[in-house]
């Protein structure tokens, strides 16, 4: 009983600790979790996707980096864990050097072992519009940020699977957004994880390499797939008749990002607080 104070006052600094990551977790279901980085402006925050497996555990998609990932997800799980990437961005590769498996499509892989701000696309405009709290982030600079090499171990391509044990993910090629961009089919249980192929907000296919024209193809592959929950890699989750109106709005050309510091200006009109937890009320 003498060691109490010091086991209490031990479990205290490891709760602030980790409270101090930058890092909320919300429980959408039995097995997946949403990992969001705070601090990041709530219009750009990557969905960080943690699925707990039999074998092993899978985290979709790493964040900005901002913080630890791996340490926050060690206190999460004690099971082994592998990340991957949908895709390159500078908000989705983050934290991908800090895991020793690292996930992702052949065509990312250049970019994600020699990542320069414009190959990762955090430049221009990217870097002029206030993305991060500093607040919170005191340390953060636009100047000074950059993405740390995270050589891919693994090479996913369409058809192949992730199989965590008790739940089985088909890879699914989605180009168009970037290059290699990916995403995970579950059949049985009718789930995509789709990255940025497609997310509920103003979508993006004029990045250096994005294309147009693939990207059409894509979505209408999205169009016709057979599902019940989107987990995109933005915004909250959605359904397969809201996949498809944003689907029509694309092609209407009503959410489609152009002009990012005038999107940047809009977002600041239609939110107070620039930073606040968006409504997951429907899925949580």
């Amino acid at each position: 009983m003498a060691n109490t104070p010091y086991i209490i006052f031990t479990e205290w600094c490891n709760r602030r600790w980790l409270n101090n990551l930058g890092y909320k977790r919300f429980k959408l279901s039995g097995d997946v979790t949403l990992i969001q980085e705070t601090g990041v402006a709530n219009f750009m925050r990557c969905n960080i996707w943690h699925v707990k497996g039999r074998e092993y555990d899978l985290v979709i998609d790493t964040g900005m980096g901002l913080d630890s990932l791996k340490a926050f997800m060690l206190n999460e799980t004690k099971r082994p864990i592998k990340a991957l990437v949908t895709h390159s961005h500078f908000d989705h590769s983050g934290c991908l050097h800090e895991f020793s498996v690292r996930m992702g499509h052949r065509e990312e892989s250049e970019i994600l072992a020699n990542p320069s701000n414009s190959q990762v696309v955090f430049d221009n405009a990217w870097t002029k519009i206030a993305i991060v709290d500093l607040q919170q982030h005191p340390d953060y600079s636009a100047q000074t940020y950059s993405i740390k090499p995270a050589p891919l171990t693994h090479y996913l391509d369409e058809g192949d699977v992730v199989d965590l044990g008790n739940r089985v993910f088909q890879v699914l090629h989605l180009p168009g957004h970037s290059p290699g961009s990916i995403g995970l089919f579950d059949s049985q249980n009718r789930t995509l994880f789709s990255g940025d192929a497609i997310y509920d907000g103003a979508l993006l296919d004029s990045l250096y390499h994005s294309d147009k024209a693939i990207y059409a193809q894509t979505l209408e592959r999205l169009e016709g797939l057979s599902v019940d929950v989107i987990h995109a890699g933005h915004y909250p989750s959605f359904g397969q008749q809201r996949l498809r109106q944003i689907i029509q709005q694309y092609r209407a050309g009503e959410n489609t990002l152009i002009d990012v510091e005038q999107w940047f200006r809009d977002q600041q009109a239609q939110k107070a607080d620039m930073f606040s937890d968006q409504d997951w009320s429907v899925f949580t």
